[in-house]
């Protein structure tokens, strides 16, 4: 009992404690995806839109320059203004940080990166719970967090996990602002509320907001503490303005499309999703297509046992809180058509909110659920001594069920699906009550043993059921597609060729076996893309030539010779056997760069045209001093003089001058840029600086000023409040106030 007895003199050696376990419980999670096995990969969004994003900003900034505009796709898209980037994402520097010396940022790096985020989700979760319930309890609740389906799906999108990480430090801001009388907790509010705007995904930011807003009103003095609430969501708009006025800027050329409609699930499935581990075929093979019952939804046991307790206890008042926030969440994940109406009438809200985002909040409330259910029964513990040999039997038949889990995850995964399934849940569930029943009737080191293995037949039901499924992981290790130099598939000459003239774009012709996002990772340039922040102006520019296929992409009609020239497209990449191959290499328009004999052959158009000209043809000639992604230097000269244009996106902040003195930037052929100049010789700039950067940062700095201020206010206050606070549970299942044993 010495350990206990450390617990409750040094909470902060509990908290240590808890981490740690979390952090290597985390690995053990996902250690197929970690070294040394990478055995499997994120896929989907995860590797194919943020890791490249996050590899091209990783290294701009490793070449000296804060990555502002991003010149790979689209012929120039904001990169700052693209909140899905996260750049300004407190925790994307951490990333960059610990891998600086690193040549590159590897998808390993990134993947870890996702992964300590629901370890981060975790450790808040439970130090939100224990305010309410022992160790034991609070450990399953924030399993039941971090570990539940919906945010062991949502791990191949980073800006989801970002936000719903933060989530439970709001939670405890207010608890203890709604426990304690005073509005100083509420700092935690505002800081959760930032940081899962900037992780990425505004989506989930309202969720947040939502959850934790009618979290307030149910919560002890609901109106003073959701007024309190209020505010500090609407101050925490001041910590991350310097992401969100650069995202309104790049909001204001988006082609903005409505997300907001019916949810995808009747109730019996979404109860089907919640309570039974497989009924929906998550198993390897299993088409990868979005249907009704394909979102991996799966509470765990914990929260099954925690939420069949309270239905019997019927003990209704502890989980009014929860039960009012996951009525709300429920209904915005499945809205009825007055509310998907009223939403279409705030136009910010249609095109921002999804419905099942919204399940980030139910999986909050039934980690609240859970951890009180779990500290209620843990408290009902009765004289009754439960037998040795019941104990130690219950004890192997759940670790041989475990461990029968475990080896089926091993050997490919295939659990039953269907009422099959339901029969296989219901097994796990009883051998799970019975012994925790077992823990709830232990005392002392035989407490201890008993709950380790209830934690680790927990964790167990969590990893076979949600890892390395094919929701979330592909086999292999995606950073042997990823060498330090050169592109795979590709011969080296044709490389070399691109790079010496990265200033010219080049395209796919229809489809090389990679996404156009990966042209981020590379260092070079196309006018396609990939991207939601994908602009109006840019779509009718390309639909002069050629219809979208797509709601983002396009594929450039490469003998098209006006589309090529005016992209400034110089290089066209195919596969070998595709059918333009013969077209392109009897054109005498083109040549082959490198070898036949490659996986990808590079063709390089002969009459391309630098994406830097007069207007006029014949009017002058330009030569580029600097080329960087914000900022293009040119010496130009004309006789005649005229306009001077630039194929990259007119974007708010793109600025020029000609000899030192700003000139007007014109809008050209629809979504470029172009200058007019007089006659003669002269040094032209333009250079990509947006001014809502600039103010959103000085707006955020004093914000944050003003919340370190605050937090420091809220320590002198609970210093002060301390002697009087209520004491912490004594040991993992104790309830409150219990003293340490003897």
């Amino acid at each position: 009992m010495r350990f206990f007895r450390y617990l409750q003199v040094r909470p902060r050696g509990e908290r240590l404690l808890v981490a740690l376990l979390a952090l290597i419980a985390t690995y053990g999670l996902f250690h197929e995806y970690l070294p040394p096995f990478t055995r499997v990969h994120l896929w989907s969004d995860a590797a194919g839109y943020h890791y490249p994003l996050q590899g091209y900003a990783f290294h701009s900034l490793k070449d000296g320059h804060l990555p502002l505009w991003d010149p790979s796709m689209y012929s120039g898209i904001t990169l700052v203004g693209n909140v899905q980037a996260a750049l300004l994402y407190p925790p994307t520097w951490l990333l960059y940080a610990a891998a600086w010396r690193a040549p590159r940022l590897t998808f390993k790096a990134y993947e870890a990166f996702v992964f300590l985020h629901v370890w981060m989700a975790f450790l808040l979760a439970y130090l939100w719970l224990r305010r309410r319930c022992g160790i034991l309890a609070g450990v399953l609740g924030a399993a039941v967090f971090s570990w539940t389906g919906y945010m062991i799906y949502q791990v191949l999108h980073p800006g989801v996990v970002g936000a719903m990480t933060w989530m439970p430090l709001a939670l405890w801001g207010v608890d203890e602002a709604a426990g304690r009388g005073d509005w100083r907790p509420l700092w935690k509010v505002a800081a959760a509320s930032a940081l899962s705007f900037l992780a990425g995904y505004p989506a989930s930011w309202i969720v947040v907001c939502v959850a934790v807003f009618t979290y307030a009103l149910g919560a002890r003095g609901r109106w003073r503490t959701a007024a309190g609430v209020f505010v500090a969501l609407l101050g925490s708009a001041l910590l991350f303005m310097l992401q969100l006025l650069p995202t309104v800027d790049a909001r204001s050329y988006m082609r903005l499309e409505p997300k907001y409609g019916p949810g995808a699930y009747s109730l019996v499935d979404l109860l089907r999703a919640f309570f039974v581990s497989n009924w929906f075929d998550f198993n390897p093979g299993h088409p990868a297509y979005f249907d009704p019952g394909c979102m991996y939804l799966y509470l765990g046991l914990p929260a099954l046992f925690a939420i069949a307790w309270a239905v019997w206890r019927h003990r209704i008042r502890p989980y009014l809180q929860p039960a009012l926030v996951l009525a709300v969440a429920l209904l915005l994940a499945n809205p009825p058509q007055f509310l998907i109406r009223a939403v279409a009438a705030i136009p910010a809200l249609n095109d921002t909110m999804q419905p099942y985002n919204f399940y980030a909040a139910v999986a909050a409330m039934a980690a609240l659920i859970s951890a009180i259910g779990l500290n209620d029964f843990l408290q009902s513990r009765s004289a009754r001594t439960v037998p040795a040999w019941l104990s130690y039997g219950a004890a192997i038949a759940l670790a041989i069920w475990s461990g029968r889990q475990l080896r089926i995850w091993h050997r490919g995964g295939m659990f039953p699906t269907g009422t099959r399934a339901v029969v296989q849940t219901a097994i796990a569930l009883a051998l799970f009550s019975l012994f925790l029943w077992c823990v709830r009737q232990a005392a002392g080191r035989r407490r201890t043993v008993l709950a380790a293995i209830l934690l680790f037949a927990a964790a167990a039901d969590y990893h076979a059921h949600g890892s390395g499924r094919w929701f979330n992981a592909q086999k292999g290790d995606l950073d042997g597609e990823y060498p330090p130099y050169g592109i795979p598939g590709i011969d080296d000459d044709a490389y070399r060729a691109m790079r010496a003239n990265r200033q010219y774009r080049a395209v796919f012709d229809d489809t090389s076996g990679t996404g156009d996002t990966i042209f981020r990772l590379w260092g070079l340039a196309t006018p396609q893309g990939f991207d939601p922040f994908l602009s109006q102006q840019y779509i009718q520019a390309i639909r002069h030539w050629v219809p979208f296929q797509t709601n983002r992409t396009f594929r450039t009609d490469v003998f098209n010779e006006d589309m090529l020239e005016t992209l400034g497209v110089r290089y066209v990449l195919v596969r070998g056997g595709f059918e333009d191959v013969p077209r392109l290499a009897a054109s005498p328009n083109f040549r082959l760069v490198g070898r036949k004999a490659v996986f990808c052959r590079v063709y390089e158009y002969l009459h391309a045209r630098a994406p830097y000209r007069w207007e006029d043809a014949s009017g002058g000639g330009a030569t580029p001093v600097a080329w960087m992604p914000e900022r293009r230097e040119f010496k130009v000269r004309s006789e005649t003089g005229g306009r001077f244009v630039l194929i990259e996106q007119f974007f708010p902040g793109w600025r020029a001058t000609a000899d030192g003195h700003p000139v007007e930037i014109e809008r050209w052929g629809g979504a470029f840029q172009a200058i007019r100049l007089p006659a003669g010789e002269h040094r032209v700039r333009f250079e990509f600086r947006p001014p809502s950067l600039q103010i959103g940062a000085a707006v955020s700095l004093i914000a944050f000023g003003a919340l370190l201020l605050l937090v420091r206010a809220d320590w002198r206050s609970r210093r002060r409040t301390a002697g009087v606070s209520r004491p912490e549970p004594a040991g993992i299942c104790d309830p409150p106030g219990a003293t340490i044993p003897k």
